[in-house]
């Protein structure tokens, strides 16, 4: 309970970091496909998919690797790995501007100078957040992204309204978004010579190089698994069509927004937990079976509320966005409880294990996606990734259950993929009666999954009462 307690906690206060500072720029869609058309909405997205991917090989997810080791040292100890890491993150930001400077004129880039410098603004953001939630201060990094993200949108409607600008507004938009961000973030620190020569630990720098080098090569395997697509799909259908399936991506963020307050919190309470501890598979037993429990419900509750907000959200030209919604919206959920998996193979220091997952999901995804889309269209992304991932997912719990004695409830995964079957049909049929029919079947099929919470929850209330 204690643990329960304190992981609610933790995913309260960045709920308001994440869903609160990020909704605001989903609730930009009307802006965004009003003044930004399906190609060239579709090419941000491709820019977009190739800054990750360079970001993905070059950083090696540093940022977590410093976290990670800042648990093991406390006081002026911490500042240790985060110069080892500091060091990394150097070299990975010379290298991204070569790389960019190298291939963006093969690749035809447009704004290449912009896209590269939103790739290391994005990555500086990442590495002080990380740093800055390793010394507790959560409520620092929440309230800096906050700041950060509404800066964002501000600039997002100066450029494309005021100065009519193109795609490139969005990239433009982030980067003083990020900026501003870092700022607060490195002044609320108040960490005196945070980095400093005297503070570098080769020792040390090997170990987090070694600890940090599979989650690179898991990154690269993860942007296979979610990027690529959308490189198939402007290569064979053209941007419009990588438009019309940015705009699904958009939606399925949206599930991404609440699942990121639950994993920062759990990658939290996963990174320090000892990983010597008798009751470690009931512990991450419980964890995963409620985390399923609840990406489950959110998914079956979200489809009929995004069917019947979808066209007061999007403009008419994006209209073919919405069938692949539901797909979509399954690949991205199953990612997130990959996600979450994930963080426990960095928890007990299993890294090397996360690339062989990560490559199952990659190839099967590649495969599906050349397979299908000459056969089923733009359909065939989203369940090349929802096949991926679920490669990806099984594949973790196979070696999970290997390293620890977890107890999975295959009964709850099951009642969900059913009822999402369902209610994917019931959405597909156009019909907004059916489709609230649906979302109130869905809210009585969480409340039974949940049922043994509630009712420890009522019963608590009314004790309370009573007392």
């Amino acid at each position: 309970m204690k643990n329960l307690l304190e992981f609610i906690k933790s995913s309260g206060v960045y709920f308001v970091g994440t869903v609160l500072t990020k909704l605001g720029s989903f609730l930009l869609l009307p802006l965004y496909t009003s003044y930004i058309n399906p190609a060239g909405y579709g090419t941000y997205d491709l820019y977009n998919s190739y800054m990750m991917f360079f970001c993905s090989v070059l950083f090696l997810d540093i940022w977590a690797g410093i976290m990670r080791f800042m648990y093991e040292y406390s006081g002026e100890g911490r500042k240790k790995p985060i110069n080892c890491g500091g060091v990394i993150f150097v070299c990975s930001s010379i290298l991204l501007v070569l790389v960019f400077a190298v291939l963006s004129p093969i690749l035809n880039m447009e704004y290449p100078v912009l896209v590269c410098s939103c790739g290391l603004l994005m990555n500086t953001q990442s590495l002080v957040g990380y740093i800055t939630r390793g010394y507790g201060k959560t409520v620092l990094y929440t309230t800096s992204g906050l700041i950060g993200s509404v800066t964002t949108m501000i600039f997002n409607v100066v450029l494309l309204v005021n100065m009519d600008m193109d795609y490139s507004a969005l990239f433009l938009a982030s980067c003083i978004g990020y900026v501003v961000n870092i700022l607060i973030m490195t002044i609320g620190l108040h960490e005196p010579h945070l980095y400093s020569v005297k503070y570098f630990d080769k020792k040390l720098f090997k170990e987090m190089l070694y600890f940090s080098l599979p989650l690179c090569l898991n990154s690269v395997a993860y942007w296979f698994l979610t990027s690529y697509n959308r490189i198939a799909v402007d290569r064979m259908l053209g941007p419009e069509a990588n438009g019309y399936y940015a705009i699904a991506g958009r939606f399925g963020s949206m599930i991404t927004l609440f699942t990121t307050c639950f994993q920062m919190a759990w990658q939290e309470m996963a990174y320090s937990k000892s990983a010597g501890s008798d009751d470690l598979g009931k512990f991450y037993s419980t964890a995963i079976n409620a985390y399923i429990k609840s990406m489950g419900a959110g998914l079956i509750i979200m489809i009929p509320v995004i069917y019947m907000i979808y066209p007061f959200m999007v403009n008419k030209s994006y209209d073919l966005g919405e069938e692949l919604i539901p797909f979509y919206l399954l690949g991205t959920i199953l990612s997130s409880i990959a996600t979450f998996l994930g963080n426990i193979f960095g928890a007990i220091k299993k890294n090397q294990l996360l690339f062989r997952t990560m490559l199952a999901g990659s190839v099967v995804n590649v495969l599906c996606i050349h397979i299908l889309l000459p056969q089923i269209g733009l359909q065939a992304s989203n369940i090349a990734l929802t096949l991926g991932f679920l490669a990806l997912v099984a594949s973790r719990l196979y070696l999970l259950r290997k390293e620890l004695r977890l107890t999975i409830e295959y009964k709850n995964i099951l009642l969900m993929l059913l009822v999402f079957a369902v209610i994917r049909y019931i959405y597909s049929t156009g019909n907004v009666y059916l489709n609230i029919i649906a979302l109130l079947f869905a809210v009585l099929i969480a409340m039974y999954v949940f049922k043994d919470f509630i009712y420890v929850i009522l019963k608590k209330v009314k004790n309370k009462k009573f007392n």
